[in-house]
């Protein structure tokens, strides 16, 4: 498992984030304190829009290519 702090400056940015995740076969959430939502899942990706201390959350060892995609979303 690993976890990866994000941001997200806009809508834009989000709709990219959940395409993005969607191309891999891994399980991933988003946490935000104690909610969890499916990264993969557009409207759960749009309620935590604005929160800050969101943290992605990969069920795979080794996500190399993923980290690469969403790089620029990590903090």
């Amino acid at each position: 498992m690993q976890r990866i702090p994000v941001r997200f400056s806009g809508m834009e940015q989000i709709i990219q984030f959940v395409e993005a995740i969607n191309k891999f076969d891994y399980h991933c959430d988003l946490r935000c304190g104690r909610y969890f939502v499916d990264a993969k899942s557009l409207m759960g990706v749009i309620t935590l829009q604005g929160s800050s201390n969101v943290e992605l959350v990969v069920h795979a060892d080794k996500a190399d290519a993923l980290m690469e995609r969403i790089s620029k979303y990590c903090c």
